[in-house]
């Protein structure tokens, strides 16, 4: 089944299924970088907020020999816990009294992000856009809103008086998670192999690692748009001050970033290079941040890029 046939299919199945209950429609859906992700959209007649379900997953797995079957049984299980959203609190998001502890920034390409920059209010910072988004969780589950220029000019404000405020609650909402890669591979072994985990064999494992260049894992609480960590006030400094040097900073993807202290004899192009190509082979375009790495100075406290051009932070 082609890709056109498999929405179509999806669509005609889960509204037979829903038949009078609620409104079924497949909607195209702009995310970071260009992307247009096809959601499948399912509105109860009495709501008028309902969450998008993307369907470009549910294809990947039809591929690899998941059942259609199994894969709308998926859909209506997703649809059944995310059904009732708090409407009233979406509506209240055009108040800004009501938004104003909601608003938090995340960080994005400017360049891959051209045509959507110039529908929403943004701060440029280096090669990337400080832009800002609507957050909240209710019941267990993340609930985000891109903020667009006709709601900054709804609230006559201006994107510097939202850094400020999104600066604030991004804060307390999503507060900074700093671990190092052996922890993080640790974790991801205790989830993965469950009762088979052995720490012992992971710590011989591990124990290999190199100490001249260790990573550090740096997002946030929520491991959502976690990039943006790398700009809260002495985030990169404290680091660089425990570390007693300067920083390469490798952009992961837009929810994370990689830390690793520069003790002056890394290959700045080749890390870069090295960005480039995991980028192209192992993240999705929608959550590719840069293609390049970062240098942060501990002695001026200006982040740059290999080629130069640097900045203070800005908060």
């Amino acid at each position: 089944m082609v890709y056109e046939a498999f929405l179509e299919t999806v669509l005609s199945r889960i509204r037979s299924v829903l038949d009078h209950q609620a409104s079924v429609s497949l909607r195209k859906i702009p995310k970071n970088n260009g992307v247009l992700l096809d959601s499948l959209c399912i509105c109860p007649h009495n709501h008028s907020v309902a969450p998008a379900i993307y369907l470009n997953d549910y294809f990947r797995q039809y591929r690899s020999g998941v059942s259609i079957d199994s894969i709308i049984s998926d859909i209506l299980a997703v649809y059944q816990e995310n059904s009732h959203p708090d409407e009233i609190r979406f509506r209240s998001f055009t108040s800004f009294p009501e938004a104003r502890t909601h608003i938090v920034y995340k960080l994005v390409s400017t360049a891959s992000n051209t045509d959507l920059l110039n529908q929403i209010p943004h701060l440029p910072f280096l090669d990337l856009s400080i832009v800002f988004y609507l957050f909240f969780e209710e019941n267990g589950s993340c609930y985000s809103s891109i903020i667009t220029n006709r709601q900054l000019d709804f609230w006559n404000m201006t994107p510097e008086d939202l850094l400020s405020l999104a600066l604030e609650n991004s804060l307390l909402l999503l507060p900074p998670a700093l671990r190092s890669m052996s922890e993080v591979i640790r974790e991801m072994a205790r989830i993965h192999l469950g009762e088979a985990y052995d720490p012992d064999l992971m710590g011989e494992i591990l124990s290999d690692e190199s100490t001249d260049q260790p990573l550090y894992v740096l997002t946030n609480a929520s491991e959502f748009n976690g990039a943006g960590c790398l700009l809260y006030p002495g985030q990169l400094k404290n680091f660089a001050d425990a570390a007693g040097s300067d920083l390469i900073v490798l952009p992961s993807s837009v929810h994370e970033v990689l830390l690793t202290p520069d003790r002056g004899s890394s290959h700045y192009c080749s890390l870069s290079t090295m960005v480039s190509q995991i980028n192209e082979e192992e993240v999705r375009q929608e959550d590719r941040l840069s293609d390049h790495i970062y240098l942060y100075s501990r002695s001026t406290g200006l982040l740059s890029t290999p080629w130069g051009e640097s900045s203070p932070l800005p908060f």
